[in-house]
């Protein structure tokens, strides 16, 4: 059985409702990483508790922005709060997250939810 992540607020259908809600309803619980162009985070739902790792990275000569966004487990928690970054290749392919990109001159960044594995930059995270 597929585990069930979020609330209607922090994990609902519409992704721009959702993206609203983030940018102030999840807390930052965590700071994994804190480079210039690159942050993973673990953040809280102020609603259901539901935890979320959130991945900012900004590249390329137009300022390009990239955020995802994921539900994660009890135990995909621990293992990134002990900075196991292993866990991201695990987590299951059939998971939706939120996707945010655009360059930072955009009047709005595109915003959709996508299911598969996370787009991260694998040199980050060796």
């Amino acid at each position: 059985m597929a585990e069930v992540f979020g609330c209607r607020r922090c994990y609902g259908e519409d992704p721009r409702r959702v993206w609203a809600y983030y940018e102030k309803g999840l807390a930052v619980e965590r700071e994994l990483v804190f480079e210039p162009h690159f942050i993973v985070q673990l953040r809280r739902c102020a609603e259901c508790g539901q935890l979320f790792v959130w991945i900012f990275s900004e590249e390329g000569g137009a300022d390009a922005q990239r955020r995802e966004i994921a539900p994660v487990s009890a135990d995909e928690t621990e293992a990134l709060s002990n900075l196991d970054f292993s866990s991201f290749a695990d987590l299951d392919g059939c998971r939706r997250h939120l996707v945010t990109e655009g360059p930072t001159d955009a009047s709005e960044p595109a915003i959709e939810w996508v299911t598969g594995e996370l787009r991260l930059p694998g040199s980050r995270l060796g």
